[in-house]
């Protein structure tokens, strides 16, 4: 910690010229927030459609829409969140540790309400809109004033700090519920509180953009191949949402296993998180397009594998490939997009816009499917394979016309 409080008082550097100018904001601080916001993330995204099975006795189309709420106004929120920052006229610091506190606050208002359903509903969709303040603002700290191979590190820090972050209240659930069905969603509040006293070691605001060096560490078609990347991110998304409900029936159906179903299910979680630390280590990957066809390839294919899998085996290699081709997406769009808006808030914004798409998106075909009274999980897959086209197809398309630029 003291290296950390080293760093955030060379954060402000002196120019030759004498004005004082802020650096980019001290990493560990921001790894800090993003750590106790993402335990906090992984009991609200997560935990919370466990507490509505067991304290409200919610049906799985409930949790849907529930879950279709949440993310609908978490996208919309996120989207906007740039507007909202500059609108607001006060230091991001302040908004962030605002949008910390209210949602957390959000997030206990079952706790203080405990027999309203409308305090879930009301406690969940409103500490959706303040989460869509939250990560635009960290992610704007996280990638202001770094640029190329030092961008990439610390999205590799970041991306290894939330994955596993968002998978501790899983571990701790049991233990809580000990306590009441509700009592996990206090560790929101915590956590957030928490968030919001760490954020006292970052600047007032995320550093200003150095042109210069930003247009120098772009690509030529790191734009193309944000559009790209940025039709992925959401049907990974999708399809991680179609995947939960039939992940449990398909591996019952392959028979006993000498595995636990949770440790087989889990294995695209334990992918991602290795994707995501190998590209933090790497270099070759970025500025390419055929990282983003491997992207493409291990989501449809893995879905396909896991769907169609003739054994436990061959179901896990399809959660392997699956796990893969969503830390690609993820790792790619956050970069492309980081880089190509100069750690802007709008920046992040537009990237949590595309999460929340695909939070909304699942949702969707999982309620679509349920409105079939027989074979609700045929039409859920139909719909899911014609969203991966569309987004194949999405995707291709700033691929042409790069090279018909080249050519």
């Amino acid at each position: 910690m003291g290296r950390a409080i080293e760093s955030h008082a060379r954060s402000r550097v002196k120019r030759a010229d004498g004005p004082i100018e802020e650096g980019p904001a001290p990493l560990a601080f921001v790894l800090a927030v993003t750590f106790l916001g993402s335990v906090s993330g992984g009991v609200f995204w997560i935990a919370i459609f466990f507490v509505t099975l067991r304290h409200y006795r919610f049906t799985e189309s409930e949790n849907l829409g529930l879950a279709l709420g949440m993310g609908a106004i978490y996208g919309l929120v996120a989207y906007g969140a740039g507007r909202i920052y500059a609108w607001l006229r006060t230091p991001a610091r302040r908004v962030l540790s605002l949008s910390l506190v209210a949602w957390g606050l959000f997030a206990a208002l079952p706790v203080v309400l405990p027999s309203a359903t409308s305090a879930l509903w009301a406690g969940a969709l409103l500490g959706a809109a303040a989460s869509g303040l939250v990560w635009p603002g960290v992610e704007s700290y996280l990638g202001a004033r770094r640029h190329g191979a030092d961008l990439r590190r610390s999205i590799g820090s970041f991306n290894v700090v939330w994955t596993l972050a968002t998978a501790l209240p899983l571990l701790v659930f049991p233990l809580l519920t000990r306590f009441g069905s509700l009592t996990p969603l206090l560790l929101c509040t915590v956590m957030n509180g928490l968030a919001a006293l760490a954020l006292r070691y970052l600047p007032q605001n995320p550093a200003r953009s150095e042109p210069e060096v930003a247009a120098a560490s772009v690509g030529r078609e790191y734009a193309l191949l944000l559009r790209s990347s940025s039709a992925l991110l959401p049907l990974g998304y999708l399809m991680s949402s179609t995947l939960s409900p039939v992940l449990p029936h398909r591996l019952q159906a392959l028979g006993p296993s000498v595995v636990p179903a949770s440790m087989i299910a889990a294995t695209w979680m334990v992918a991602r998180w290795l994707t995501l630390v190998v590209m933090a280590r790497l270099t070759f990957w970025h500025g390419r397009w055929a990282v983003l066809l491997v992207a493409f390839v291990s989501l449809t294919g893995g879905l396909g594998l896991v769907l169609l899998a003739p054994s436990v085996t061959s179901l896990a290699l399809g959660l392997l490939l699956f796990g893969v081709g969503m830390g690609v997406s993820y790792f790619a769009t956050l970069y492309y997009s980081l880089s190509v808006g100069h750690g802007a808030v709008d920046a992040g914004g537009g990237f949590e816009a595309l999460v929340g798409l695909g939070y909304v998106l699942g949702p969707l075909v999982g309620l679509a499917g349920h409105s079939f009274e027989a074979g609700a999980s045929s039409v859920t897959v139909g719909l899911t394979w014609a969203c991966a086209l569309a987004g194949g197809i999405l995707a291709l398309r700033p691929y042409r016309t790069a090279r018909l630029g080249r050519s």
